[in-house]
């Protein structure tokens, strides 16, 4: 059966639960994002590893210059809490094909842990890449010394299909063993609509 290639949308959607929204990054995000970007034990087992000021401003200009490209492959998204447009996170999503996309680098300030909102983010992240985007397939890795990180991306949906070793440089130069997951637009579909506060 031939498969039509849903366009990207020319914006940003709405993308937003009771509890957070995900919005574009912006210049003005850097202080915001040292908080979390720049907490040496929040980062330690991500493969970007703990960034300072010019990591972060570099990171945040290729945000900038990723959603102004067309067609659009790479969203790297800000997560703000509802009422607050200060960043307490990011997601990033990256289309590889027409039917597949790879999530990285999920990040959220530690003081939110436990707060319910990690699911609403993963959940916003999907729902760009299986509802706007018509992808049926995103993969994502974490470290297996990133339990936390686990945890979350399992209550994404996603379920385990292996694992790999990789060297990553800026992560204190270190090789880490990961743990490869994905999850179908199908499995997504039939999640429930989060709601409001709950574990994370």
């Amino acid at each position: 059966m031939n498969r039509t290639t849903v366009q990207p949308p020319a914006t940003l959607p709405v993308l937003e639960t009771a509890l957070v929204r995900l919005r574009d990054h912006r210049a003005d995000d850097l202080d915001a994002m040292r908080l979390v970007w720049g907490d040496q034990a929040g980062m330690r087992h991500l493969s970007t590893g703990v960034m300072d000021d010019t990591r972060i401003r570099r990171r945040l200009d290729e945000a900038v210059a990723t959603a102004a490209a067309a067609p659009r492959r790479h969203y790297q998204l800000a997560a703000c809490l509802q009422g607050d447009d200060r960043p307490v996170g990011g997601i990033r999503l990256d289309i590889e094909d027409a039917t597949t996309g790879y999530s990285g680098v999920f990040t959220m300030a530690r003081h939110l842990r436990g707060s319910g909102c990690a699911p609403d983010i993963g959940w916003l992240m999907l729902k760009l890449a299986f509802a706007e985007l018509g992808l049926t397939r995103v993969w994502s890795m974490a470290s297996l010394e990133n339990t936390d990180a686990v945890r979350a991306i399992t209550r994404f949906g996603f379920t385990p299909t292996g694992e790999t070793e990789r060297y990553f440089a800026e992560a204190f130069d270190t090789t880490m063993r990961l743990v490869t997951m994905e999850i179908l637009a199908d499995t997504w579909r039939a999640m429930p609509v989060p709601g409001g506060p709950g574990p994370a």
